[in-house]
């Protein structure tokens, strides 16, 4: 071996002495996130099924099937509704931490309102992924027109963060006349770059929901509020999810001035949606 090489070779191993230890952390770090994604994406809380009320086959708490399992819902129910609606929460608790604001719902714009809890919280079972999501979504929308005997064009949707990508894919796939979006995101991919933006995570993710692309494809109406100082999911990625949507001149985008993400919408949330359903029911 000649000097110029054993110089190389003494160079390289110094390099390699100083960089492995930060790269093997690197690579740790990604092996991680990739290895726990579900749990990261998916924080359910999940409740007793000895509670007798919720166990119940009829009143407020229902199950309906999802596939090969069950699936809790909650009911609120209005007479002579003026449309039917589903609610899809966030990543975070169950259906049964909204119960406040579903009776907000029902009561403040007079409709029969159905909040779905997924599959792996609260008193549903099974295990969360973006596949069954969007299948528990389906067995629900099912479930509303079958068992109240309406039509798709009696239905509008509810979706807060994770669960305005749900209700944006169900509302293109069926084409429903009306969603309304509480702090929702372009792509969950996006998300996670934002969180760890030294990390190729977003490549890594096999739960993507992409909802640019089923809000391409809608041309119903959206009212849709994301607050500015979203610290989960940051604002400009819901202000690049309403540029999405083709019917801008159906497209009512409310901005919470200071706005964080875990929050009841504003007063003005609802009135928007409220005139909408009277456009539109």
């Amino acid at each position: 071996m000649d000097e110029q090489t054993q110089k190389e070779r003494t160079y390289f191993f110094a390099i390699w002495r100083i960089i492995r230890l930060p790269l093997f952390v690197y690579i740790g770090l990604i092996i991680t996130l990739v290895s726990f994604e579900n749990q990261i994406v998916y924080q359910p809380d999940i409740e007793s099924q000895d509670n007798a009320d919720v166990s119940s086959a009829s009143g407020r708490h229902r199950y309906i099937k999802s596939g090969q399992h069950r699936i809790h819902i909650m009911v609120n129910e209005r007479e002579n509704p003026r449309c039917y609606a589903l609610y899809f929460h966030g990543n975070g608790g169950n259906i049964t931490h909204r119960r406040t604001l579903l009776d907000r719902i029902a009561s403040e714009l007079n409709v029969t309102v159905v909040g779905v809890s997924y599959s792996g919280y609260g008193f549903s079972e099974g295990k969360p992924s973006e596949r069954q999501l969007q299948q528990d979504a389906e067995a629900a929308l099912a479930y509303l027109l079958e068992h109240y005997d309406i039509d798709k064009t009696e239905v509008m949707l509810f979706g807060e963060s994770l669960g305005g990508a749900i209700a944006t894919r169900l509302a293109s796939d069926h084409q429903l006349v009306l969603i309304a979006l509480d702090s929702t995101f372009n792509s969950l991919t996006n998300v996670a770059q934002h969180h760890y933006p030294w990390l190729p995570i977003k490549y890594l993710m096999s739960n993507r929901f992409l909802v640019k692309r089923y809000a391409q494809n809608y041309f119903g109406s959206v009212v849709q509020t994301h607050g500015t100082d979203d610290q989960i999911v940051p604002f400009q990625l819901g202000r690049q999810l309403a540029l999405q949507f083709p019917n801008q001149a159906c497209h009512r985008f409310l901005v919470r001035k200071g706005g964080k993400h875990n929050e009841i919408p504003p007063d003005s949330y609802f009135q928007a949606v409220n005139v909408a359903i009277n456009k539109l029911f």
